[in-house]
């Protein structure tokens, strides 16, 4: 245990001789109940900056635990790891600790930029000509979403441009130089090793496996990209910006099916099809704060306060499909660790994140699937019926499109994360070249070159000047990007191994809570099981981007595109 705090009269006797005796090496129970608590503290400050936008006090949270973020703590670790009588939970949860002490290290090196960063961000606001006052900063991304005309999101994401460039990219630039120097000192070879301990994950053969799969899926791409930003924007590929994704990825011309005060309740319907609820494995509610705080960040989060009895989620909710998908995603997260019963505190709270964020994506690809899309269409009917509202419902037509966009999304986030941003990342953090070795062969001596090239190529469209302003703020810290790519494809595997299980002859999984039960068996042991490890318990040897090809392949031959651009105005 942490030794008790010395009193005001030892205090006061130990500055008077000048000198403290030498502190004693830390225990590994000490570091780990110390660490608890600096988790559990770190999580409910990162929720009020996240929900009502306090200022980001990071930087204090570490003070008075310096000792626990230092190469001494590590090597506390890494010396019981080479334990040979561990027990394999035991192992894990070890290195679970390992990492996260190394990666924590680094954050409290980076807590300053950070904070100055967040605190920048919260502050600054930019001219828009046609709004009478400046807007905040975090609210462009909000505007991006729901802005009609081409012209006004190409003004915005220039107003974003200009506070990355002068406000945000010299912080972060500190910042990289900063935790490159630090994870060396940590005793590792690079911050690209570093991360790929803490990820556990090889990023040569994840971006192997992620330019496999833009090869394989390319053909199928380009058309549909096409197709989707002829029909929901109205323009040509050739005239594609950056700032039109978030919209176009809206579905602006579903908007109107997805009226935002139905996101919960969807939400809920959905769970109980599958015999689950936002009930928590201790008895609780999930929390779920939906205010539309014009401070509140604007990306949806999960935070896992005290697990299992203590998970909330943020949302900043609008109308549209994605405000929906995001809402579900996030649900994913909650409702793993809200029914997570592992007594050990590293496999509640530590280790990669592929494995939630694949929960959570399994939630949130259902927005694709015309099976979900069909029981969202009854629930709406239903929800009509009970409230005398009027929400309109969609037709089959509308419900094959929506599949189509559903399609689109996987490509670009895949495309996106397991191509584009392991390409640029391991540049940035001065990764060895045999990362990148034969999958991108450009000089690679500019950051910002490679990110406008690496990005142009996974979007399907050149980026341009200010598009690459984004360099510095477009960056995960120690490769999240790694568990979202494998997350995504994880999740396919998994929706096509249920679909296959529970879905009866149209793979309707849905509506089965034998579906819903088995899920929750796999949320009990928390972070522990890595992606490897589901896809062995799906009956795959390990995990590819296999499922992510077949299914999409599937679902766009379900859902032909229908002549003449479907029925949705």
């Amino acid at each position: 245990m942490i030794p008790a705090p010395m009193n005001a009269s030892l205090l006061t006797f130990v500055a008077v001789l000048g000198a403290a005796p030498a502190a004693p090496e830390p225990t590994l129970d000490a570091l780990r109940d110390e660490a608890a608590a600096v988790v559990r503290i770190q999580t409910v400050l990162d929720w009020y900056t996240q929900t009502v936008g306090e200022p980001s006090i990071r930087v204090l949270l570490y003070k008075g635990h310096e000792r626990l973020f230092t190469p001494a703590s590590v090597a506390v670790v890494a010396k019981a790891l080479k334990r040979k009588d561990l027990d394999p939970d035991e192992r894990r949860a070890l290195q679970f600790f390992k990492s996260y002490l190394s990666s924590e290290t680094l954050a409290q090196a980076a807590a300053r930029f950070d904070d100055e960063a967040a605190n920048a961000a919260l502050k600054t606001e930019v001219p828009l000509s046609w709004r009478p006052e400046p807007t905040p900063y975090k609210q462009l991304e909000v505007l991006l979403k729901t802005e009609q005309d081409a012209a006004k999101r190409a003004a915005i994401e220039k107003a974003q441009a200009t506070v990355w460039k002068d406000v945000l990219n010299p912080i972060l630039a500190r910042k990289e130089e900063e935790t490159q120097k630090l994870a060396k000192t940590l005793g590792y070879g690079s911050y690209v090793a570093l991360s790929e301990e803490s990820r556990m994950v090889s990023l040569k053969d994840l971006l192997a496996e992620g330019n496999r799969f833009l090869q394989a899926t390319d053909a199928l791409y380009q058309p549909l990209l096409a197709e989707v930003a002829k029909k929901e924007l109205g323009l040509e590929v050739s005239k594609l910006h950056r700032a039109d994704i978030v919209r176009m990825r809206n579905a602006p011309r579903f908007e109107r099916f997805f009226p935002k005060d139905l996101m919960r309740p969807a939400f809920e319907f959905f769970l109980k099809g599958l015999g689950l609820d936002l009930k928590t494995a201790a008895g609780t509610t999930i929390t779920i704060d939906d205010a539309p705080n014009p401070l509140k960040e604007p990306r949806a989060a999960c935070f896992s306060v005290h697990v299992p009895d203590d998970i909330r989620v943020s949302v900043k909710p609008s109308d549209g499909l994605q405000d929906f998908v995001t809402f579900f995603h996030e649900g994913g997260h909650a409702l793993h660790f809200a029914n997570s019963t592992t007594t050990r505190w590293e496999l509640k709270y530590l280790g990669p994140n592929a494995l939630t964020e694949s929960w959570a994506e399994v939630f949130g690809k259902s927005w694709g699937d015309p099976n979900w899309l069909r029981r969202y269409r009854e629930f709406v009917v239903q929800y009509n019926a009970q409230h005398k509202t009027k929400v309109p419902t969609m037709s089959d037509g509308e419900i094959a499109e929506l599949s189509r966009m559903g399609v689109y999304s996987d490509f670009y986030f895949l495309r996106r994360y397991s191509y584009a941003k392991i390409i640029y990342e391991a540049v940035l953090h001065g990764g060895d070249p045999s990362i990148w070795a034969g999958v991108y062969t450009k000089p690679t001596g500019d950051p910002m070159a490679v990110y406008q090239d690496v990005f142009g190529k996974a979007y399907g469209f050149p980026m341009g000047a200010e598009d690459a302003q984004r360099f510095r703020t477009d960056v995960d810290d120690t490769f999240y990007a790694a568990d979202y790519a494998r997350a995504f494809a994880l999740a396919d595997l998994v929706q096509e191994a249920l679909r296959r299980k529970y879905g009866g002859a149209n793979g309707d999984w849905f509506g089965n809570p034998t579906a819903g039960a088995e899920l929750k068996r796999l949320y009990a042991a928390g972070q522990k099981w890595q992606p490897d490890e589901i896809a062995q318990h799906f009956g795959e040897q390990k995990l590819t981007f296999n499922a992510s090809i077949e299914r999409a392949r599937r679902l766009l031959g379900q859902a032909a595109a229908p002549p003449g651009g479907g029925t949705a105005q």
